[in-house]
């Protein structure tokens, strides 16, 4: 077995795969039906050998892993992704524990905004924590809604998460929501050129590309959150790696109090808070 992922890891990173190893690892345990690490203490038969092939094909095509394996985990949930929506990445996660740091154990009622939902992860992800929250997934993209209220109804989530085609916030009405919180595409549209080939021929341009300074959907998201969130409601995004100070500038400009960047565990702007005074 480990003969074969060797060679097979040799295969990915000479197609250019970021991390050659752990995809291997991925993919040999989907078809073993083990974890990854389990996988060199299994013996492989002939027609999985074939299977794994088909799906290193793919890998070597571009075709994220993610994609292959067709879900990936967040916060402990399955969730399953396909093209339609933007692939769930682990620093999101971090979006979730701001949230939740925020509400604590309160108990009433509360109304969420997921805008951009995508998969839904983020929205699931907080209702598996809030047993007395709904969620109103967001998104312009009629397939990732679709994704998404797949994703709650085998969830369990289907009667707490509605979903709603729509540009933003517009039309919200106002005093309308306790917490807006999104994962808006902030990319700039020129660095979106330059990204890798699974990430730029398999996820939609439209979760990604951000305008020029990757602030195009942020700013008018801003500018609404502050209307529709009732007073003391909080607005959560997710921002890149070095757009701390400049969306600090525009929550600030936009009337939002204890506006805070927070860091991931690389250092790096991650998330940005601000509540509605």
């Amino acid at each position: 077995m480990n003969n074969l992922i060797k060679q097979l890891e040799a295969r990915l990173m000479a197609a250019g795969s970021g991390n050659a190893k752990r995809a291997v690892e991925e993919l040999a345990a989907h078809v073993l039906g083990c974890k990854p690490l389990e996988i060199y203490f299994k013996t492989i038969t002939l027609e999985q050998q074939a299977e794994l092939e088909k799906l290193i094909v793919r890998a070597e095509q571009g075709e994220p892993i993610q994609h292959i394996i067709g879900h990936v985990d967040f916060r402990g949930l399955e969730i399953h992704c396909d093209r339609r929506a933007l692939i769930p990445r682990p620093e999101t996660e971090l979006l979730v524990d701001a949230v939740l740091s925020l509400i604590g154990n309160r108990q009433s009622s509360i109304v969420i905004a997921d805008v951009g939902t995508g998969t839904g992860c983020i929205a699931l992800a907080l209702l598996a924590e809030l047993p007395n929250a709904e969620v109103i997934g967001v998104d312009v993209s009629p397939d990732a809604l679709s994704l998404a209220k797949e994703n709650a109804e085998r969830l369990g989530f289907g009667g707490r998460f509605k979903t709603l085609q729509n540009n933003l916030l517009g039309g919200f009405p106002e005093n309308s929501l306790d917490i807006v919180v999104s994962n808006p595409p902030y990319i700039l549209s020129g660095v979106c050129k330059t990204l890798d080939r699974s990430v730029r021929d398999y996820e939609p341009k439209l979760a990604l590309d951000g305008g020029a300074d990757g602030l195009d959907l942020i700013r008018p998201l801003v500018s609404q959150a502050v209307r529709v969130l009732k007073p003391g409601g909080g607005l959560f995004l997710e921002i890149g790696y070095d757009q701390g100070r400049a969306v600090d500038h525009v929550l600030k400009n936009a009337g939002f109090q204890r506006v805070e960047i927070i860091k991931d565990l690389a250092g790096l702007d991650r998330i940005a808070v601000g509540f509605r005074s």
